[in-house]
């Protein structure tokens, strides 16, 4: 009886364990065209979706080809404008390839985010809000200028959803006074970021009138004007650790990419170039309103990064100067002076 038992016992477990098998190998086979399909579109509306399109369509999935590769054509369509698109998706179906692979489930912006170092940048916003701008600037750059200046407006325009981080970035081939602005920056943000604030837009605002011959000394002055104390701020441009936290930046924005300034990651996603003022805000408000609805990270979308930095609490944006004159018209260009 026992014995027959066992033998049914080990039967009915074959049996089983000959279920889960299967379920196992149609888990882990090609996802079907239509997975494909809700993923891209998914994938699209995060991506996309702060351009508020009329349509986003996957019309097309063919393949696989002899590497695996799917191809989705999907149809953008905007008022009159009308493109179609071209994918390839891997054979596991977890990347997304137009130009360059990106993540395909998930955040695909996550990566970006954890390769940028937040402790000690410049910062001005609420830690918890919903938005993280990091911009990675040059203050000899003209478009750096422009781009603060939209910067600027959003922040007081629409207060407590963008958090605003600095980096320096400073085109040292092409600006002649660049490094000298970045690490007199740095010695100003280090006495606190208001009055780093302060600094960077009264040298945007003089920026057409410094010259290398006299940009030691008009950077002193601003650095002053901004509230820092002159025998810290002199110490530290002696200190050599200085124009190492320059250099420290410089490698992150290679790191992730960066060419050119201004260049933004907006929750880790790039944005280079200065882009209008209205294009910003629009993007903004998606990614608030993704953060509320996907809960992209606790804390804020940099909050796992945040924790432990030197962020600190809120730092709102000093008034502008009456000095300060942004840009009246936009350059043809939107990016300045690509590193080489």
């Amino acid at each position: 009886m026992k014995r027959a038992l066992f033998l049914a016992f080990i039967c009915v477990f074959g049996f089983a364990m000959l279920l889960v098998a299967q379920h196992a190998r149609r888990d882990s086979g090609p996802l079907t065209n239509a997975q494909i399909k809700a993923r891209v579109h998914a994938f699209l509306e995060r991506s996309l979706g702060w351009q508020k399109l009329d349509k986003l369509e996957v019309t097309s999935i063919s393949g696989p080809d002899a590497s695996g590769l799917r191809t989705v054509i999907v149809l953008l369509a905007k008022g009159d404008q009308h493109k179609e698109a071209k994918y390839l998706i891997t054979p596991d179906g977890k990347e997304i390839i137009e130009g360059q692979a990106d993540l395909l489930s998930g955040d695909p912006w996550a990566p970006n985010r954890a390769k940028l170092e937040l402790r000690g940048a410049p910062a001005s916003g609420s830690v918890n809000a919903p938005v993280t701008i990091v911009e990675f600037s040059d203050l000899e750059c003209p478009f750096c200028k422009e781009e603060a200046s939209t910067l600027d407006r959003l922040m007081n325009v629409d207060p407590g959803k963008a958090r605003v981080i600095f980096k320096f970035f400073p085109l040292t081939t092409i600006h002649p006074w660049s490094m000298q602005a970045a690490e007199a920056g740095e010695c100003v943000a280090q006495q606190g970021s208001a009055g780093f604030w302060n600094f960077e837009r009264a040298v945007f605002a003089a920026q057409d009138k410094i010259t290398p011959a006299i940009a030691k000394a008009r950077l002193r002055d601003f650095a002053s004007e901004a509230g820092a104390k002159l025998p810290q701020y002199d110490a530290c441009l002696l200190r050599p650790s200085t124009h190492a936290a320059v250099e420290a930046s410089i490698a992150e924005g290679k790191r992730l990419g960066v060419e050119s300034t201004p260049t933004l990651f907006v929750n880790g996603r790039p944005i280079p170039g200065a882009i209008p003022e209205q294009q910003m805000q629009m993007l903004v408000d998606h990614e608030a309103s993704y953060h509320v609805t996907h809960k992209v990270a606790a804390d804020g979308p940099l909050g796992s990064e945040i924790k432990g930095q030197q962020c600190g609490t809120c730092t709102p944006l000093p008034p502008l100067p009456k000095s300060y004159k942004p840009a009246q018209s936009k350059p043809k260009s939107t990016t300045c002076c690509a590193r080489p």
